[in-house]
């Protein structure tokens, strides 16, 4: 055996590593955002502009406050923004606010932080986002949508665009069906 061939098993057992201690979360996670970008009505540049906003978002917040770039989640769907998370005090969230309305200049800025002292949230969240976002992808009617959505103390959120309000409907119905999710706000544009 040369020593070139007896080293080709090597990326596989490094794959085999690395993947043995995945949860199924992150694959699952991985199956549900790969299938959300097929299902995409934007276009391939819009996702990658917005995907750049949304970075460029993330990175002012982080420069300013490391902290309150922990606490906020940011969305960005044909160039609005999503704000959410949790914040601990009124000031927390405006600052966060007005970074973003800075960076974004003109562009709808959605403000949906939540102010709860000691800034923490309910535990679920995650679980709740996950299986929303795979429902959105189930719920018929809506497999050709694209909606960012975020559950947040028991409250989703989604963002994005539908052809019919009909699909708004379905959506937030979808959302409510979700264990974990108390209540919805939409902000969802229709666009026939």
């Amino acid at each position: 055996m040369s020593s070139r061939s007896g080293w080709r098993w090597l990326p596989g057992l490094l794959l085999a590593a690395a993947c043995a201690g995945c949860p199924a979360m992150a694959i699952t996670t991985a199956s549900i955002k790969a299938a959300s970008a097929t299902a995409d009505d934007r276009s391939y540049e819009q996702q990658l502009a917005d995907t750049e906003r949304k970075a460029e978002i993330e990175k002012q917040l982080l420069v300013n406050d490391a902290s309150l770039a922990a606490k906020v989640d940011v969305d960005v769907y044909l160039g609005r923004v999503m704000l959410t998370g949790v914040v601990p005090d009124e000031a927390s969230r405006r600052t966060a606010v007005e970074l973003v309305r800075d960076e974004v200049g003109g562009a709808t800025v959605y403000d949906d932080i939540q102010v709860v002292p000691g800034g923490s949230s309910e535990g679920g969240g995650f679980v709740a986002n996950e299986e929303l976002g795979a429902r959105l992808l189930k719920a018929e009617g809506l497999g050709s949508q694209s909606f960012q959505h975020r559950v947040v103390n028991g409250t989703a959120y989604i963002l994005g665009e539908a052809r019919l309000e009909e699909q708004v409907e379905t959506a937030r119905k979808t959302a409510l069906g979700t264990p974990g999710v108390e209540d919805v706000v939409t902000h969802i544009v229709v666009r026939p």
